[in-house]
Order: C-alpha cells, then structure tokens, then sequence
C-alpha cells in the first residue's frame, strides 16, 4: 500500500472537506495536466488534543492539512511532507516561514519558487492553490510575457505580498 492510499484510507474515516464531485473533477484535471511530481509542503503543527499552548494557537492548521491530505490522494503525482514548526524550529527559520499554516511547494525534492500561502486555502484561495500545483508541475509561468519582461528588468530582489480576501 503507497501513501496516498493510506491516505485515502485515513480521509474515509472522517467528513470529506471537497466534495466528491470536485474530488473526480480534480482528479481528472491532474491526470491529464500534471507532469512532474510536486511535493506540497505544509508546516503547522501537531495538534496537542484539547492542550493549548498560549502562543502556539493554530485553529486553522487542522483543517488545511485534512484539505492537503484530500487533494494529494487524488493524483500519485502529489506528495505531502509536514513540518511541526516548533519541532523543527532551525529548519522552519530557514525556510522562512513567519507564520502557519504555511503551503510551499517542491519538485525533485528542491524548493521550486518562493511562493508561498499563509492560512487554510479555502474558498477563492483553493483555486489559486489548484493553479499553482498545476503551474509547478508543467514548470510554467502563469505570468503574462510583458509582466515576466518587466521583472527580468528589476536589479534587485523584492518582496511582493498578496492578500486576499473576499470582501
């Protein structure tokens, strides 16, 4: 049995976050568009039952990992790794993660870009989340060629953040 199955196995126990039409309708866009493995790596943290640690709070964190669990099992060309922030605070540091839950992504075991997304992407986000996996797995850029011109232009790094939000 290979993780995804597992996983599968771990979703069937519980109420599934995606409904079973968007399951189908996702798997079959991944079967046909993606190419290469794309390894989504979440850090969060183990939940600690009903103990909550005062500035270790995450209510969110529980639900994108079920998410992330969903969506990986439904193409062997997705993987999930987790990381417990504060386990693994030196690796965290490194990677820069400021806040959790946090979604980066990885192909061939190398970080892939410095995109990055902060909080549970549930509603408009899960698209954008959908894109990206896709995006990174053709390795493509979903930016329109006058935009990838401009940036080649710029002489040093910068930092863009988006946030969105429905209203």
């Amino acid at each position: 049995m290979n993780k995804n199955q597992e996983t599968l196995l771990r979703i069937e126990d519980r109420v599934p976050v995606l409904s079973s039409q968007d399951q189908q309708t996702l798997k079959a866009r991944f079967k046909k568009e993606l190419k290469r493995e794309v390894t989504i790596v979440l850090y969060s943290m183990r939940g600690a039952g009903l103990i909550v640690v005062p500035g270790r709070e995450c209510p969110t964190c529980p639900q994108t990992k079920d998410l992330l669990e969903e969506v990986v099992a439904l193409s062997p060309k997705l993987k999930l790794e987790i990381h417990d922030v504060f386990a693994e605070s030196a690796q965290s540091r490194e990677a820069g993660i400021e806040r959790i839950p946090c979604i980066t992504f990885a192909v061939d075991g190398q970080t892939k870009n410095n995109a990055r997304f902060y909080g549970i992407p549930a509603g408009y986000e899960f698209a954008t989340l959908v894109e990206d996996i896709v995006a990174i797995s053709r390795d493509v850029c979903p930016l329109r060629v006058p935009t990838r011109k401009a940036l080649r232009r710029l002489k040093e790094d910068i930092h863009v953040q988006v946030f969105v939000t429905p209203g």
